[in-house]
């Protein structure tokens, strides 16, 4: 009976960076009135990034992955090289998963502002 309990407490504590839990919503530090940036991290590995600031607001949507408890992220192909719309490119920096939120290890730049704060994940 203690091996079985000593097993799921093992289990449970290696499984603490399980992709599971990272799925969510993680709102900046940084947001204020009019200003925001919002990370969308989904089951199936996608992602959507919002920002905004007053009049100037966009989204971008890729794909994500995690090594080494740092978040890597790859845009959809229409977010990339776009010659009408600049979108930020999220595949520039990683990002570091927190124990209470992820933060880029660069600003991210969306044209309308640059954030680099932590993301607080929303309950």
């Amino acid at each position: 009976m203690t091996l079985l309990l000593l097993t799921i407490c093992i289990i449970n504590c290696l499984g603490q960076d399980s992709t599971d839990e990272l799925i969510g919503v993680y709102e900046s530090t940084s947001n204020k009135f009019e200003r925001y940036s919002v990370l969308v991290l989904e089951k199936d590995n996608r992602f959507i990034y919002k920002y905004g600031v007053g009049a100037c607001q966009g989204e971008v949507k890729g794909k994500w992955t995690i090594e080494d408890k740092r978040l890597k992220f790859t845009n959809d192909n229409e977010f990339l090289d776009n010659e009408t719309i600049v979108y930020p490119n999220l595949g520039l920096s990683t990002w570091t998963v927190k124990k209470i939120g992820v933060k880029p290890e660069k600003a991210v730049d969306s044209g309308c502002a640059k954030d680099g704060e932590l993301h607080l994940k929303r309950s």
